[in-house]
């Protein structure tokens, strides 16, 4: 910035950064677990220890750019008290332990740090574990076999990944389920979209995993070059 060699393009891209969170693994079967965990979570200190700002806080697994995405951020806010008493009428009044498995990108084992120090002031003592893709692949996607991870999700309209509930977080909601199945089957543009509004309201509710930002596509281009894209919708290598 401030250098005429360079114009700086910051835009967006598909990519949902979330707290996976194993749905079908104690203590985060219990929703107040999940809630109290919402409730830890202090985005906007996130977004600028992991991406020195650039980023958009998330209350749901949807793009802020998406015609259909509604602002939910507000749904848990920030709130240690609340969280502390969350966790106490679960039953964890001193909190409890637990695993945080991260990919080897850069986002991922930053946030993890940064979210193991804000769990901490609730109770909430993380392992960071850091893996490698083939082991993330293995142990988290394939297996199951995690508490939690931080993962940014980039195809675009995943959200039907929730109604399926053997998928790596394992949510099992029949309402949700039906719902995208109705969802899928709309072609009024309205109807759908008050659908999709519908389904991330009850994804933010059911506190199904921490939803943290969309990543940013951030360039520095020399000045000379036009037509350089400001946005990537998506950031997908064949892993699998």
């Amino acid at each position: 910035e401030g250098n005429p060699q360079f114009n700086i393009l910051v835009g967006t891209t598909e990519g949902e950064t979330i707290l996976s969170t194993n749905n079908k693994r104690k203590p985060f079967t219990d929703l107040r677990v999940r809630q109290a965990m919402a409730h830890a979570l202090d985005r906007d200190a996130i977004i600028e220890g992991t991406t020195n700002g650039y980023g958009t806080p998330i209350g749901a697994p949807f793009a802020p750019h998406n015609p259909y995405y509604v602002d939910l951020t507000g749904t848990y806010p920030h709130d240690i008290e609340k969280a502390r008493a969350l966790l106490a009428e679960a039953g964890f009044p001193d909190g409890f332990s637990a695993t945080l498995k991260l990919p080897p990108v850069a986002y991922a084992r930053t946030a993890g740090q940064i979210i193991a120090s804000q769990f901490a002031e609730v109770g909430i003592r993380l392992e960071l574990i850091n893996v490698e893709w083939a082991q993330w692949l293995e142990d988290v996607y394939a297996n199951k076999d995690f508490d939690l991870s931080i993962i940014s999700h980039v195809e675009p309209f995943d959200i039907g990944n929730y109604a399926n509930p053997d998928y790596y977080f394992g949510y099992d909601n029949p309402e949700f389920q039906a719902l995208i199945e109705t969802l899928n089957g709309t072609i009024d543009e309205a109807e759908r979209k008050a659908l999709a509004i519908e389904a991330q309201t009850i994804l933010a509710n059911d506190a199904v995993n921490g939803y943290l930002f969309e990543l940013a596509q951030v360039g520095v281009w020399n000045s000379k070059l036009e037509g350089m894209w400001h946005t990537f919708r998506t950031r997908v290598l064949p892993l699998l």
